[in-house]
């Protein structure tokens, strides 16, 4: 691998983590894996959200690339959920019973966000600030400080309101 490829897996630990745990905490609500496969799940789901994003990560403009490093479950499984879930003896056809039927789930430097159902909230399950221009960072992914986790409820949705959001009363 070469050193391009390997700091682009570096700088993305935290947010495939986020994601990776975020899916398995989903499946662990259901009560049917054990422990050590929802852990296996996880590393093999993180490892591969790195391997298959490592061209894909741009730091620098975070929206660039985002639709390719989106995860989508609508109809059919994400192929990457699929894959570590078969390490583990899952089927599509008990993720599909496992998860919700329509999850959407976007991986991007510095933000990890997710959307359950069409027409659900955003949630934001990660979100750190960009490094400043002129501060240097590790290749470990130390200088990221996370600001924001959701809840463990995450089949109620959102909480609040996304930032961007303006709500209006009227009666």
């Amino acid at each position: 691998m070469d050193q391009q490829c390997f700091n682009a897996k570096a700088e993305m630990v935290p947010e495939t983590t986020a994601a990776a745990g975020f899916i398995a905490s989903l499946l662990r609500t259901r009560g049917f894996l054990t422990e050590p496969q929802l852990q296996r799940f996880s590393q093999s789901l993180q490892e591969a959200l790195a391997d298959h994003y490592k061209q894909h990560w741009f730091p620098d403009r975070p929206q660039k690339g985002s639709g390719y490093r989106c995860i989508r479950i609508n109809h059919e499984m994400d192929p990457l959920i699929g894959k570590s879930a078969s390490q583990i003896g899952l089927s599509s056809q008990q993720l599909f019973h496992l998860l919700p039927k329509e999850l959407t789930l976007w991986i991007d430097p510095f933000e990890v966000s997710y959307r359950i159902g069409e027409d659900g909230s955003t949630c934001v399950l990660y979100e750190t600030e960009a490094p400043a221009a002129t501060a240097t960072s590790s290749s470990n992914g130390s200088s990221y400080n996370p600001v924001l986790m959701c809840k463990q409820q995450f089949l109620m949705g959102r909480r609040s309101p996304p930032k961007n959001y303006l709500m209006t009363v009227s009666s």
